[in-house]
């Protein structure tokens, strides 16, 4: 079975159609999602409601997510991002903050395990480093944890006592998920890319094949950068999603 896993789509709409459309081509009707549905963007009720609508394996809570269950992760948040989240909230039904509200921190199965952030600090961490892979090791189950947050392509392979890491720079790339090793993996922002490259990033785990896919995408850049001037939202954000930072 393939399973579409998709993270930080940030309510940049024109870049969750170009996943979903692009998940439709490759035969995906299955979901994992790592969280960070709102802030940044101009789109937070229709990003809510297309994921809502979408048959998930596993959904988890973001950090700009949190901050309806969570106030005080507002005070982490730049000026930029404060500005964004406050507006996004104003606009989100009641319907789509039940949703976020209720989502887990965490979930984890004998198959795999999802978190924002790392298994120790779901919502807040950033995994970036070889030493955090093996800090998580024994608190999550499964052969992978999909992970978010940092907005980068990745993968971790390891063991207990062993970790290699490999990042995507490239358009297509599939990787073996051998016996005997974990994985923690995250496919990249949807949404609001920061490894340079403005290209929507998500990925494919295929089940049967023992793989995991990260893949690009381009989109409308131009109408989502249009909707964010004609809201108001800080030139800063509207600026770096045209870098892909």
């Amino acid at each position: 079975m393939k399973i579409g896993v998709f993270s930080d789509v940030h309510a940049n709409l024109e870049a969750l159609e170009a996943c979903l459309a692009r998940y439709e081509k490759e035969g995906v009707h299955d979901f994992i999602y790592c969280g960070d549905t709102i802030g940044y963007g101009p789109d937070p009720e229709a990003c809510v409601q297309k994921i809502k609508s979408l048959p998930l394996r596993a959904c988890v809570l973001g950090n700009h997510d949190a901050v309806f269950v969570q106030p005080e992760m507002e005070a982490l948040f730049n000026k930029e991002a404060r500005n964004s989240l406050n507006q996004n909230k104003q606009t989100l039904s009641e319907e789509s903050i039940r949703f976020l509200t209720g989502l887990p921190a965490f979930v984890h199965s004998s198959e795999f395990s999802v978190a924002h952030g790392t298994p120790a600090d779901p919502i807040k961490e950033y995994l970036l480093r070889r030493d955090q892979f093996l800090s998580n090791y024994p608190l999550w189950e499964g052969q992978i944890c999909f992970v978010g947050h940092t907005h980068l392509p990745f993968f971790m392979e390891g063991t207990a006592d062993f970790c290699h890491v490999g990042v995507n720079k490239s358009e297509d790339l599939t990787i073996p998920l051998l016996d005997g090793k974990r994985y923690i993996i995250n496919p990249g922002a949807v949404g609001k890319p920061r490894d340079h490259n403005t290209h929507t990033s998500f990925g494919i785990w295929d089940t049967e094949a023992h793989t995991f896919r990260f893949l690009r995408e381009p989109y409308d850049l131009d109408i989502t950068l249009r909707k964010m001037e004609e809201q108001g939202l800080p030139s800063f954000l509207i600026s770096s999603l045209t870098l892909g930072l």
